[in-house]
């Protein structure tokens, strides 16, 4: 595909390639995504208590998070790219480090850094309070990420931590329609516990902070129409570097170079969004925002445990109707 990035690989040394690249996916990460996602969450949320209800919140920030990577499996699947669905399932295991870890430890230097020692105490006090609350998020987390690993190996015949091999076909239709049967058995999972847990602890959903949600439906439109933009320009960069550089990524990836860039990069990319909404909820210093924190993981791997359900079956009909696909 001679996309302008390759053009502008042909037309530019190495270094100036590389660097205008990095930069463009630096930028991304920082800045573009996480701020089109913010836009679009918040106005969501704010609907959701509009129109929802209060208790609908945490679900509705947690799964509109979720749409970086849903938009970037529906462009890769335009492109004839089944390794598009590597990025919902990917970033199962990508919001289970950034919630669990990264999140925390971003929020406690920079306490540090502005010299709040007291509210790192009080962040380790709701901590020891709600370590309940943390190991019940933390189990639904690996749950759906158990599941999203029996999907990714359903779609491609391999562990989603193994260099696939040179030659690998696209698994045919019914493997991929099982695939998805599976992530449709996590996300009913997911909700039957939701349920029960939901019943023992109504208050972390209805006392969230209300702040920075607006209900407005012309935010939330602007937020979705940047992510689709944005998605399909992240698509289109890293079918430039499959054709550029595939013998380097060949090495790290195996021969399906797309999917391993969905896997590892897409799916960290799309789940920053995730990692801001728990940046900013485990600094409320509250139960109810606590939970929300770390919903962004337990709740967002569910999510996309519905968009890998969705793919799937997407790319079972297409398939079935005769279309190619490469991985």
């Amino acid at each position: 595909m001679d996309t302008w990035i390759i053009q502008l690989h042909n037309s530019t040394n190495e270094t100036t390639f590389v660097t205008i690249t990095t930069l463009i996916a630096v930028i991304f990460c920082f800045c573009f995504i996480p701020t089109a996602t913010d836009i679009m969450v918040n106005s969501a949320a704010g609907l959701a208590s509009k129109y929802l209800g209060k208790d609908k919140r945490t679900i509705v920030i947690n799964s509109s998070t979720n749409n970086p990577e849903l938009f970037l499996m529906l462009l890769s699947l335009s492109l004839r790219r089944l390794g598009g669905i590597a990025t919902p399932l990917g970033s199962n295991f990508a919001n289970i480090y950034l919630m669990f870890i990264v999140a925390p430890i971003i929020v406690i230097a920079k306490w540090i850094l502005i010299g709040k020692i007291s509210y790192i105490k009080n962040f380790i006090g709701i901590f020891n309070k709600e370590k309940m609350l943390f190991l019940w998020h933390l189990f639904m987390s690996l749950s759906m990420f158990a599941f999203a690993t029996t999907a990714y190996w359903c779609i491609t015949g391999q562990s989603e931590l193994a260099v696939l091999p040179q030659g690998i076909s696209t698994r045919s239709w019914p493997w991929v329609v099982f695939g998805g049967l599976i992530c449709l058995v996590g996300v009913l999972v997911f909700f039957f516990y939701e349920k029960q847990f939901k019943e023992k602890r109504p208050e972390l959903f209805d006392d969230i902070s209300a702040d920075d949600y607006t209900a407005s439906w012309w935010q939330f439109i602007v937020g979705t129409a940047l992510l689709i933009l944005l998605s399909y320009i992240l698509n289109i960069l890293f079918i430039a570097w499959t054709d550029i550089y595939d013998d380097l990524f060949s090495k790290l990836f195996g021969d399906a170079v797309f999917a391993g860039l969905h896997y590892f990069l897409g799916s960290l990319i799309s789940s920053l969004p995730e990692t801001i909404v728990a940046v900013k909820n485990y600094e409320r210093l509250t139960s109810p925002d606590f939970n929300t924190a770390m919903a962004s993981a337990s709740q967002s791997n569910m999510t996309n445990l519905g968009i890998g359900f969705f793919g799937s079956v997407l790319a079972s009909l297409l398939l079935v109707m005769g279309m190619n696909y490469q991985l």
